[in-house]
C-alpha cells in the first residue's frame, strides 16, 4: 500500500511539473530572421535578427543585431568582429547570389512585358503552401556576373 501512495505522488509531482509553463530559456533566448539584402554596389549579402522574449505566444523584441558577408573578401562580419572562411563557401555563395540576382532581372522582364494581367483582390487565389522544386532549375542562359550591368531588352523573358 505504501508503495502504491508512492507511486501516487510521483505520477501527481510529475504532472504537475509538466503543467507548468516553459522554462525561461526557452522564452528569454529567442531570435528571428527579419530582412535579407543583397547589395550590389557594395556587394555584400546583409541580414538582420532582432532578438527577444515570447511573451503569450507573441514575440516581443528588445534588440536587432546587422550580419554581413562579403562574397569578394571571403569574410563575415558582425559588428567590429571580422572571420573569413573558405573559398569553396565564398564561390558558392556567389553562384547563389548571381541565380537570385538573375532571377530579380528575369523578373523585370517578365513585368514589363505584361504577361498575367493585374489581378484585383477578388481575383487573387487563396494562399497556399510553398512548392519546392524536385531538382533545382538549370539557367537556359549563362548567368552574368554580379555587379556587372546587364542589358534587361537583350534578355528573354522566364516567368517567375
Amino acid at each position: 500500500m505504501k508503495t502504491f501512495a508512492l507511486l501516487i505522488s510521483c505520477t501527481a509531482l510529475c504532472l504537475a511539473q509538466a503543467a507548468k509553463p516553459p522554462q525561461d530559456a526557452e522564452t528569454d533566448n529567442v531570435k528571428r530572421l527579419v530582412s535579407v539584402t543583397w547589395d550590389l554596389a557594395a556587394h555584400k549579402l546583409i541580414w538582420m535578427v532582432e532578438k527577444g522574449t515570447l511573451v503569450d505566444g507573441a514575440f516581443v523584441r528588445s534588440s536587432g543585431v546587422k550580419y554581413e558577408v562579403a562574397p569578394d573578401d571571403a569574410m563575415m562580419i558582425l559588428g567590429d568582429e571580422k572571420r573569413s572562411f573558405g573559398a569553396e563557401e565564398a564561390s558558392n555563395l556567389h553562384l547563389l547570389l548571381n541565380v537570385l540576382s538573375r532571377y530579380c532581372v528575369d523578373s523585370v522582364v517578365w513585368w514589363e512585358q505584361g504577361p498575367g494581367g493585374p489581378t484585383s483582390p477578388q481575383q487573387s487565389p487563396e494562399p497556399g503552401p510553398v512548392t519546392k522544386p524536385e531538382q533545382p532549375v538549370q539557367p537556359k542562359q549563362p548567368v552574368a556576373p554580379a555587379g556587372k550591368p546587364v542589358k534587361v531588352a537583350q534578355q528573354k523573358p522566364r516567368q517567375p
